[in-house]
This record gives C-alpha cells, sequence and structure tokens, in this order.
C-alpha cells in the first residue's frame, strides 16, 4: 500500500549547506504573530501573544480596530507591541491564507499564494474492509465499496434503506440517502445512478425505475452539509475575502511579495528550513494539477527540493497535515496517536511509519515523539474527531499547545517539553464560542511573523547513539547573517553543563574554518548527560542560539574501571593522566579517579591503576 511519495526533485547542495533560497520554518526567529480581529483566539493567548512580541491584527476598517483596542487594553495587552493592518478578511484563519516568507542572503519576500476555502478529501483507504458489520459491505454504482450501516453523517441511519437497515441512532424513524433531495452522483462519495439503487430516487433529475421499493418511503428532509470541511456563512462573503491578505500584509510593512501561481494552504504545509516540505494530497488535489506539476512550481518557486506527499490520514476531512504532525526542528517531529478502536487507527500509524523511512537535511532518521489525542465532542464538520495537540504555535523560546478539558491535556504538555527541552511550554483552553476542534486549532489561527535581518545557525546536533570516544567530541557549524551579509560575526560559542549540575553553563569558543565553525567539547565524564546550545553574535550585538529556545542533550559513553582518559583502553596514558591530577597539573574533577574508593585520589590508586594495565 503506497503511504507517501517522496519526490527528490533536484539537490546540488553540500549536505548540511543552508540553501541559497530557503522557505523558512516556525521555529526560527520570529518578530511576532499575526491574527484577525473578529478573534479566533482567547483573550489570554492574545496577551501572551503580545507579551514579548509584535502582534499583527487584520482589521477591515477603524470602528473594528477602535473595537479591538477597546477590548485589548481592557485585557491589558501590551498596545505598545500590537500593529494593526486594514484588509477584507472573511475567516480568523490567518494560517491557512496567511504569508509563508522565502529568505535568501540578499532577499525576503511575502509568499502571496492563492486562496479559495477548505476542499474536504476521503482518505484512509485500507486494504481490507475492517470494521464493517456482516451483511453491510455493498458496491455502489461505480464499482466502490461502502458500509451500509456507517453513512457519513449522523441524522441517517444506513446509505440504502433496505432489510437489513433500522434505526441504528434511534430518532424514531429509518433515514437514508435515497430520495432525501441530494444528488448521489460521487460528489458525497458514493455513486447511486444505477438501477440497483433506483437512480437516487430522482435526486439528480433521472428518471425513477424503482424495481427494488426503495423510493416508496415518505421524503425526509435531512441536513446534509456542503462539501466544505468548515462552516460558510453564505452567498453574501466568501473565501476570496481572505485571498489579498497578504498583499496588504507585505504593503503595509514594506515587503517585496512572491506571488505564486498555486492554492497552497498554510495549514497542510509543514517545512524544515531547508528545502525539504510535507504536505498530504489534498494539497496536490486541489491545484487541479498532477503531482509533477505541482511540484515543479514548488521547486521553480520556493525552492523546495524535496516534498513527502502523504495519503490523506482521515477518512473524510481537510486532511492538513498540522492536524496530525509538528516539526519542532529540523530533525524532531511529533506526530498523533489515537485509539486503536478508531476507524483510523491504522491510517495515522500508516503515516507516522512513514516519516520513519525518512531522512533529515542532515541524511539521518528522525527523532519521532508520538502524542496521544483522544476523542473530543466537536461539530458537525468533523469525522472522528481528536484533540488536535499537534496543532500548536512555536513563537521564539515558547510552544502555545491547545488544551481541552481533559485528562490528556497534561501529558500532551510533558511531550512538548520532552521533544523541545528547555522551551516554555504553555497550555490555552478556548472557551469561547470558537472552541479548539479536531481540525481547526490554535496553530490554525495563527501565524509566525520572522525576522528578514535574522542570524541562522545550522547545526547537525549530537545524538547518543553517534558518541564514540568521551573525549573526542567535535562539533560544527554553520552560520548565516543574513542581516549582516558582508560582515563577519563577532563570535560563535558553545555553552555546555552536565545534566545534574544546576549551572552555570561553560564554553568553549568555536573557530572558523572554510565557511564553518569548528571545536571540540573537553573530556567528559562517562555515562553523563550534557546539555548544550550554540550562541552566534554580530557586530552590531544581535545574538541567536540553536535551538532558538533551550538546548540540546545527549549522554556520553560508559566508562571502563581504570579508563581514566575515557578512550576504551587501560594503558600507560590513563597513569600519566592520573599522575597530572594528583599532582594538580590537570584542571577540574576526574569521575574515576578513586579506584580504591576511599575517598582520596592518591599514589595508592596509581598502585591499582599500574596492577591493572600488568594484568
Amino acid at each position: 500500500m503506497k503511504r507517501y511519495l517522496n519526490i527528490l526533485l533536484l539537490s546540488t547542495l553540500l549536505l548540511g549547506q543552508i540553501p541559497d533560497s530557503r522557505i523558512v520554518a516556525e521555529w526560527e526567529p520570529a518578530l511576532g504573530t499575526l491574527i484577525r480581529w473578529p478573534l479566533g483566539i482567547p483573550s489570554d493567548l492574545v496577551v501572551e501573544l503580545a507579551s514579548d512580541d509584535f502582534l499583527y491584527v487584520l482589521v477591515e476598517n477603524n470602528n473594528q480596530e477602535n473595537s479591538a483596542r477597546n477590548s485589548f487594553s481592557s485585557w491589558n495587552v501590551n498596545l505598545d507591541n500590537v500593529d494593526f493592518i486594514y484588509t477584507q478578511t472573511y475567516s480568523h484563519w490567518t494560517r491557512d491564507h496567511g504569508p509563508q516568507f522565502l529568505i535568501g542572503q540578499n532577499s525576503w519576500s511575502v509568499v502571496n499564494q492563492q486562496f479559495d476555502g477548505y476542499p474536504e478529501e476521503t482518505g484512509c483507504v485500507l486494504e481490507d474492509s475492517q470494521g464493517c458489520d456482516e451483511g453491510m459491505l455493498m458496491v455502489d454504482c461505480s464499482g466502490n465499496e461502502f458500509c451500509n450501516n456507517q453513512p457519513e453523517y449522523a441524522e441517517y441511519d444506513c446509505y440504502i434503506a433496505n432489510e437489513n437497515c433500522s434505526d441504528f441512532n434511534e430518532d424514531g424513524v429509518v433515514s437514508d440517502w435515497l430520495g432525501d433531495d441530494y444528488c448521489d452522483d460521487g460528489t458525497w462519495g458514493v455513486d447511486f445512478l444505477c438501477n440497483e439503487y433506483s437512480w437516487d430516487c430522482g435526486d439528480c433529475g433521472e428518471l425513477i425505475n424503482d424495481d427494488n421499493g426503495y423510493c416508496d418511503q415518505s421524503a425526509l428532509s435531512l441536513n446534509r452539509h456542503e462539501n466544505m470541511a468548515r462552516p460558510h456563512d453564505g452567498d453574501a462573503r466568501g473565501w476570496e475575502e481572505d485571498d489579498d491578505t497578504n498583499i496588504d500584509f507585505a504593503n503595509h510593512i514594506g515587503w517585496d511579495i512572491l506571488d505564486l501561481p498555486l492554492f497552497w494552504t498554510g495549514g497542510n504545509f509543514m517545512t524544515d528550513g531547508y528545502g525539504m516540505g510535507f504536505s498530504t494530497e489534498l494539497m496536490v488535489n486541489e491545484n487541479n494539477l498532477s503531482q509533477s506539476e505541482f511540484l515543479n512550481i514548488s521547486q521553480d518557486y520556493l525552492n523546495l527540493d524535496t516534498y513527502h506527499i502523504f495519503d490523506n490520514p482521515n477518512e473524510l476531512s481537510i486532511q492538513h497535515i498540522d492536524c496530525m504532525a509538528k516539526l519542532v526542528g529540523p530533525e524532531t517531529i511529533i506526530i498523533k496517536q489515537v485509539s486503536e478502536n478508531s476507524p483510523e487507527y491504522e491510517c495515522i500509524e500508516n503515516f507516522a511509519e512513514s516519516f520513519e523511512e525518512l531522512n533529515t537535511f542532515y541524511g539521518r532518521p528522525f527523532e519521532i515523539h508520538r502524542i496521544y489525542c483522544p476523542s473530543i465532542v466537536s461539530s458537525w464538520w468533523e469525522i472522528n474527531p481528536v484533540a488536535a495537540y499537534t496543532n500548536s504555535l512555536i513563537l521564539n523560546n515558547k510552544v502555545l499547545v491547545p488544551q481541552y478539558g481533559n485528562l490528556y491535556d497534561q501529558s500532551a504538555l510533558e511531550v512538548y517539553s520532552q521533544a523541545m527541552p528547555g522551551y516554555e511550554v504553555i497550555g490555552f483552553d478556548n472557551n469561547t464560542n470558537e472552541p479548539w476542534y479536531g481540525e481547526d486549532a490554535l496553530h490554525c489561527r495563527t501565524m509566525g511573523i520572522f525576522d528578514p535581518e535574522m542570524i541562522h545557525i545550522s547545526h547537525k546536533s549530537i545524538r547518543t547513539e553517534e558518541v564514540v570516544n568521551n573525549s573526542e567530541i567535535y562539533i560544527e557549524v554553520e552560520v548565516l547573517d543574513y542581516g549582516l551579509v558582508l560582515s563577519e560575526l563577532e563570535s560563535v560559542t558553545v555553552h555546555w553543563k552536565y545534566e545534574s549540575e544546576d549551572g552555570p553553563f561553560g564554553s568553549f569558543p568555536l573557530l572558523y574554518s572554510d565557511n564553518i565553525y569548528l571545536g571540540q567539547f573537553p573530556q567528559l565524564n562517562s555515562s553523563s548527560e550534557i546539555e548544550y546550545y550554540i550562541e552566534a553574535i554580530n557586530t552590531g550585538g544581535k545574538t541567536s542560539t540553536h535551538p532558538n529556545a533551550g538546548f540540546h542533550t545527549f549522554t556520553t559513553q560508559e566508562g571502563m574501571f581504570g579508563d581514566i582518559n575515557q578512550d576504551f583502553n587501560i594503558d600507560v596514558l590513563d597513569v600519566v593522566v592520573l599522575v597530572n591530577y594528583i599532582l594538580s597539573l590537570s584542571d577540574g574533577d576526574l569521575i574515576g579517579t578513586d579506584l580504591n574508593n576511599d575517598n582520596v585520589v592518591n599514589v595508592l590508586d596509581v598502585i591499582i591503576l599500574i596492577n591493572l594495565i600488568l594484568l
């Protein structure tokens, strides 16, 4: 079964080299966040977004700005950090119609994609038809299987009211899809335009040939909603009003615009920041292009050289990837996990397994964390809804995570803390009239606005399984200062400490050589967890760290008794290190030197070590 399509269009870069032009990733240095008024987020989230960073607010007119200002003031929002931008908007989903950013050494552009709402698609197609009761598996007029007692909408008992159908939803009537005034020509996922299904009992305007007696029932008027997953207010206004927000935003800030001839909905896109993209197949399908055409445009305009297109994991939804997974760094991803009782369990597991087969920008597997997402009570447009914990926002040193008021909220926050050590992880409930849903939560309603003059650090972090020798742990860093392209950095430094110590962090400088900064850790104690981060400072005093907040971790190799210098050999070199330590010629404490455990390191320990060597 196909799980994903990995398209590698072009790769002329050296492994680990920062691309000349790239789409910015969510965890990179940000100026602030873009939201829309009227709001789709709770007031405490607005306060948090404006507390340390800029908050860009889309409003349509002066009345809306005044209304927002009055509310913000009453909530104690930091208005000094708020910037109002005038534009026509229809929805508060700034993630989807808002801007992505293309950055280069001498360029910075706001991507102005096309936007026209939220088409739904089916997915989660398994190789067999598990979960369908005996006698309920049927085939429509186009040869597609469907489970008769599992209709798409809860108002119905069955697709077809045959002898096996009854009042399953216990509303007092037996209702089905034939003769309900909705044309089932495949638009709604099934095709009933043939004699076997009585030509949908005339719902498509066809002549009825009712040999099976399906059309003898009294007509029922039920609410089967349009194939658009988020609610639409009617014909007076529409999604096209969101289509120009990026133009108005870019003009307001004074940034260049890149017009992209694609529907490229932000919630269905993730990037590692190095030319690798991730979307479900709905992204391709809504453009009415072949996959090769879509991918070629993505490469030409966005420099996305590797684009992973995944099977739609949900039975029926907008299939946005930000409700399935969350890249929290170039090599770390959080993927949702659902109950084994969910009809989508196997499809979500297939989706997760697809990432196990991929390599990162640095040529090694992703570090994968799973986050359990329990079932929730949602609205009519969602099928199999679960808590969208992956639908979070990374904003500089913070991670803002939706909460659903259930027992799994805290464990979701803990997953983020494990995947992103040192970040401030904050949960947000939403008790407004627009609560968090399964396909629509915090990430959908916010959009990061990034710093075009950022200092970008690229670093293949040290992993425990790659540590071979505790005395020879090297570090390599590439730094690109987008604000001072022709200037040298003032310093690039590694800060580190043992996890068991409260601090402070020690440090050592990295030396510049052939566009790379290089260095080596001092000899580290065995079996110890190390925390470290990299800091770059330019001549203007601007700083950046890697990771953007918090720190990386790894664990050193286990030691051998008597292996003082931890080179996995017990020899005369260990004697030299031990003697120098006793004579105070070596700095710091050395674990493993007190060989006789008498709490004193002296000549007796040297004698034990020599005897070990002579054995």
